[in-house]
C-alpha cells in the first residue's frame, strides 16, 4: 500500500500532465459506469412497474415498445447496455495505460498489449452500434419511435475509425519496445 502511494506521488511530481489525463479519463469511466447502472437498474424496475419505462434514462421513452413487444424492449436495452458497458471497458483500459506509461521509458511491452485492447474494444463498439443502428431502423420500420436511444449509442464510425489509428499505435509501439530492448543490450 506504500509503495502504491509512493508510485502516486512520484508520477504526479514527474508526469503531471498524464495524471491529470487520467483523473479526466476516471471521470469519465465513473460518468459511464453511472449511465450504465441506471439503464440497468431502469430496466430491471420497469419489469415490475412498466410506467418506469416512460422514462428510463435522460428522457428515454420506450413504453410503447415494451407494451407492444417485451422482447423487442429487452433486445433494445440490451444493445445500448452492451455498447455502454464496452464503452466504460475502454476507458477502463485507458486507465490502465495512463498509469502504466512512463515517460522516460514510454515503450513497454504490456502499454503495447493494451493498445491493442483498447483498439479490439473500439473495433467492438463500433460494430455493436452498427448491428444495433440495423435493428433500431428495422423497429422504425415496424413502426416503433426510438429516435431517443440513438443518443445513447453515439457513432459507429468514430469507433472503428479510432480502431484502425491505435492498431497502428500498437504496431508502433511494438517496434518502439523492440528498438528500446536492443538501445539496452548495445548500451
Amino acid at each position: 500500500m506504500n509503495s502504491l502511494k509512493t508510485q502516486w506521488k512520484e508520477k504526479w511530481v514527474n508526469q503531471p500532465s498524464l495524471m491529470l489525463i487520467t483523473v479526466v479519463i476516471w471521470s469519465i469511466f465513473i460518468g459511464l459506469c453511472i449511465q450504465a447502472g441506471a439503464v440497468l437498474f431502469t430496466f430491471i424496475y420497469s419489469w415490475f412497474n412498466p410506467m418506469v419505462a416512460q422514462n428510463l434514462f435522460d428522457g428515454l421513452n420506450l413504453f410503447s415498445l415494451k407494451e407492444a413487444n417485451p422482447w423487442y424492449y429487452a433486445g433494445v436495452i440490451s444493445f445500448v447496455l452492451f455498447v455502454l458497458g464496452l464503452k466504460a471497458y475502454l476507458f477502463y483500459l485507458m486507465i490502465r495505460i495512463f498509469l502504466k506509461i512512463d515517460l522516460v521509458h514510454p515503450f513497454s511491452l504490456e502499454v503495447s498489449k493494451l493498445i491493442a485492447r483498447v483498439s479490439y474494444t473500439a473495433f467492438q463498439i463500433g460494430i455493436g452500434i452498427i448491428f444495433a443502428s440495423a435493428s433500431f431502423k428495422w423497429l422504425a420500420k415496424k413502426g416503433f419511435e426510438l429516435d431517443q436511444v440513438y443518443s445513447l449509442m453515439g457513432g459507429a464510425y468514430e469507433f472503428l475509425l479510432m480502431a484502425a489509428i491505435l492498431v497502428a499505435v500498437s504496431q508502433i509501439f511494438k517496434r518502439g519496445v523492440e528498438l528500446q530492448a536492443e538501445n539496452e543490450l548495445t548500451v
